[in-house]
Parts: structure tokens; sequence; C-alpha cells
């Protein structure tokens, strides 16, 4: 078996050993990154449970034969009980394409 040899310009030991990571520098680098790395995950997350559930309520629309003008009427008869989700993401009225 070949030796295993390291990336042009670093030794192994180099190539295995991070000494800036171990700085508090470094430390915070690694975690921002770490941190980085799980928003992206969730968001991703996020926007697949967000497509299922629009795809079950358009479904569920179909089947039981409610028209947008009911869901809108059932939008507005709730609007104060969730009016400031709206406002933090984004709003339905676009994601109706209204």
């Amino acid at each position: 078996m070949l030796p295993m040899r390291a990336a042009p310009g670093l030794s192994m030991d180099d190539h295995h050993s991070h000494p800036s990571h171990d700085s508090p520098t470094g430390r915070a680098i690694q975690a921002a990154a770490r941190q980085a790395q799980r928003a992206r995950r969730a968001e991703t997350v996020r926007l697949r449970q967000r497509a299922a559930l629009l795809e079950l309520l358009v479904q569920t629309m179909a089947e039981l034969h409610i028209s947008m003008a009911e869901l809108n009427a059932a939008r507005k008869a709730l609007m104060p009980a969730w009016r400031h989700v709206g406002e933090e993401g984004a709003s339905l009225d676009r994601d109706l394409g209204r």
C-alpha cells in the first residue's frame, strides 16, 4: 500500500493539526462556521416542510372543494389572531399570489 501524502507545501503534521483551531479566534471561527451550517440545514428543512404543507393545503382544498374565496374569508376572520406571524416572515398574500 502506498504511503499517504500531504497536500503540496504541507507536512503530514501540518495536514492533521491546525494550531489556529486551538486559539480563541480559531475556535470562534469554527463555532461560527458550525452555526452557519446548522442555520443552512434548518432553513432547508423549513423550506421542505413549507412546501409539503402547501402541497397538503392544495390537495385538501381540492378534495373538499374549498375555493380561494372561502379560504380568504376564513383568513380575514382569523386575521387578528395571526397577523403578526405574516409580518415576521413571508406574507400569506404574497404566497397565495395576491
